[in-house]
């Protein structure tokens, strides 16, 4: 792997990150032209800077995109590559088009595709489900969670929102004069438009965070990084996370013993930085992988024994491994830990009993791969989707703000509060939900509050067909490059 191909995947993850911008500028200032409150050049300034300040705050969702959706031991910055180029072209196809897809889903479906082919068909490349434990506490991720539940829950939740805060402006400004709400909402739209333009920043930047996030853990772990000037010191990311990472390149077929030494090299040198989950599985992976060499072993053993402190349960777990009646076990579930360390225990000691390995329960309970994005990271990606939305996306501002329902600055301002709100908690649980199926729905929620035939239903299905084909139409263009970079022998 060479700097040049890191970089190329910087460069093209920037690109998405710009379409990214000029595609969903329509998002957050669609209402606000469509209803004459300000013109296209001054809501584009001001998506512009709501869409940066955005882009800078929260790091949940760039999390999910760069360890929760695709398993990274079929990841490589190629990989990447053909993901991003899977999501690019179906951007551009429905900007040409006019028809507001997700751009979300469209990056979603391309690394979906991507690790897919890259695992040669294996289904289980694409995290479906996976229960891990997180401060304490149960948590379900996976692209089912993450994805494909929000996919379909937002637009329910725009739509109905949409309608009920229409609804309750209706009841409040009955009586009232329209030039009075006319002139009072056109405002406060200002206000919504903004809380959009943040909103939108705070949920579609940090994707293109966490694919750059997941092309340098990979980096680091291939030790393409090892010999970084230290001006250049930046781009290397988390060796325990590289660990991780270098450890599941291991359990592929085609591992070779370079991939396995440098796997080793990081638990020698970082054993004592792992968490107990990393350590965990580095250890056991290595101990029992066909390549390994004597020397490899040696250092996760090396490693072993030098961990102290947090690792000693999991160390106390590997030696009870060793031993038929697992007498190590007897204090985790004697109940001097926490309720889920003590179904942690009861799940391992279930498992050992069946003739399974238990590490592996823990592997799959503890273990949470998730990378903190570095700031460097979020300016960069921060200042592209600015630059991107100040280059505007006049087309799909005129079916959202002109096509889809004839809009007065009130409707304006219930869609977009509908929808920010919406993008603001999701993002906040680190869901990948769609700014423009938000903003749409809450569209076509306010219009019905209107009246239901406000809505022109033929562009409304044109609209729903773009949105189902985009995570399959995306996958499957990344999908194919794949394929023709694995017959170039460019992937293997």
């Amino acid at each position: 792997m060479s700097f040049t191909i890191i970089f190329l995947v910087i460069f093209i993850a920037l690109a998405f990150e710009y379409i990214n911008g000029f595609h969903d500028t329509a998002n957050s200032i669609a209402t606000v032209v469509g209803t004459k409150v300000l013109t296209p050049r001054q809501a584009i300034l001001m998506a512009a800077s709501t869409n940066l300040i955005g882009a800078l705050v929260g790091h949940a969702v760039a999390k999910t995109v760069s360890s929760g959706l695709v398993d990274s031991q079929f990841i490589s910055p190629q990989v990447i590559i053909c993901a991003l180029l899977g999501g690019i072209v179906w951007n551009l196809l429905t900007w040409l088009l006019g028809l507001p897809s997700s751009s979300t889903h469209a990056l979603v479906g391309g690394l979906c595709g991507a690790a897919l082919a890259s695992s040669h068909g294996q289904w289980s490349a694409i995290i479906w489900s996976v229960e891990k434990i997180k401060d304490g506490k149960v948590v379900m991720e996976g692209v089912l969670h993450k994805v494909l539940i929000p996919m379909i829950g937002s637009p329910i939740i725009g739509f109905v929102g949409g309608w009920l805060i229409m609804g309750l402006l209706y009841a409040l400004l009955r009586g009232a004069r329209p030039r009075f709400v006319n002139r009072f909402f056109g405002k406060a739209q200002i206000v919504s438009a903004s809380y959009m333009g943040f909103a939108h920043g705070l949920a579609d930047a940090q994707k293109t965070m966490g694919v750059i996030t997941l092309a340098l853990v990979t980096a680091t772990a291939s030790g393409t990084f090892a010999t970084l000037p230290d001006w250049l010191g930046f781009l290397r990311m988390d060796k325990s996370l590289a660990a991780e990472t270098s450890i599941k390149q291991l359990q592929k077929p085609q591992a070779t013993p370079p991939q396995q030494l440098a796997a080793a090299q990081v638990l020698e040198n970082e054993g004592l930085r792992l968490a107990p989950g990393e350590f965990k599985e580095a250890f056991l992976a290595l101990a029992a992988n066909a390549y390994a060499k004597a020397d490899a072993t040696e250092d996760a053993q090396r490693s072993a024994a030098l961990a102290t402190g947090a690792h000693q349960e999991i160390l106390a777990v590997e030696a009870a491994r060793w031993f038929p009646k697992l007498p190590l076990l007897g204090p985790l579930a004697a109940g001097k830990h926490s309720d889920w360390q003590k179904t942690l225990t009861k799940e391992m000691l279930t498992a050992a009993a069946a003739g399974k390995n238990p590490l592996v329960v823990a592997a799959g309970k503890v273990h949470d791969l998730s990378p903190d994005v570095p700031i460097w990271i979020k300016v960069l990606c921060s200042l592209t989707m600015a630059a991107g939305t100040a280059a505007g996306g006049w087309r799909i501002i005129k079916t959202l703000g002109h096509k889809l329902v004839k809009l007065q600055p009130v409707h304006g301002f219930a869609a977009e509060t509908t929808a920010a709100t919406l993008l603001a908690v999701t993002g906040y649980y680190g869901m990948t939900v769609s700014t423009t199926h938000s903003i749409t729905t809450s569209i076509m929620g306010v219009g019905c509050a209107k009246r239901f035939n406000a809505l022109k239903l033929s562009l409304v299905e044109r609209i729903i067909w773009a949105w189902i084909l985009t995570l399959p139409a995306a996958g499957g263009v990344a999908y194919l490059l794949v394929k023709g970079a694995q017959l170039c022998r460019w992937i293997p």
